[in-house]
């Protein structure tokens, strides 16, 4: 007498292992994707040179902090959408207004290139120094200030937040 065979039933485990590794996969594709087309490949030009250069850049950080220079900045906008008026006010380590410098304000945009704006501002006040800028969008910008009085030079960088309703 033979016993009626049953048919033998497949394992569901190999799929289930494949699906889920097949998920992963997939799903590590569209990060992959969005990361690729959406970085806009912010590098240091030269790196391998600035880092050579480093102690050189640390000897003028001492130098900047030596001269005890104060630099406040204010941005207002005015009048056409994405015109800002920057203004800069120095004094030097005593607190006297630093007078017959060039101030230059770079705007740059701390996510991507291609953006940026440069101002040159002119003395209206001993100490003072305006002008404005135009820029392309709101949200966050790097405010790079640079200052030059004679033999010395001054560079602060400043995050400041731009709001939409000034574009």
């Amino acid at each position: 007498m033979t016993e009626p065979t049953q048919p033998t039933r497949r394992s569901r485990i190999p799929l289930i292992f494949f699906a889920f590794f097949g998920v992963v996969l997939i799903a590590n594709g569209i990060m992959i994707y969005i990361a690729l087309s959406t970085w806009t490949g912010l590098e240091t030009p030269n790196s391998y040179l600035k880092g050579l250069d480093y102690n050189k850049t640390l000897e003028e950080v001492s130098t900047q902090n030596a001269l005890h220079w104060t630099v406040d900045s204010s941005i207002a906008p005015v009048g056409q959408p994405g015109r800002f008026a920057v203004s800069i006010r120095i004094s030097d380590k005593a607190g006297e207004p630093l007078r017959a410098a060039r101030v230059v304000a770079s705007f740059e945009r701390p996510t991507h290139y291609g953006i940026d704006s440069r101002a040159e501002l002119s003395e209206v006040e001993p100490g003072l120094y305006v002008g404005t800028v135009d820029l392309a969008e709101a949200g966050a910008w790097n405010l790079r200030r640079l200052v030059w009085h004679g033999e010395e030079t001054h560079q602060t960088v400043e995050r400041v937040f731009l709001k939409p309703e000034n574009f």
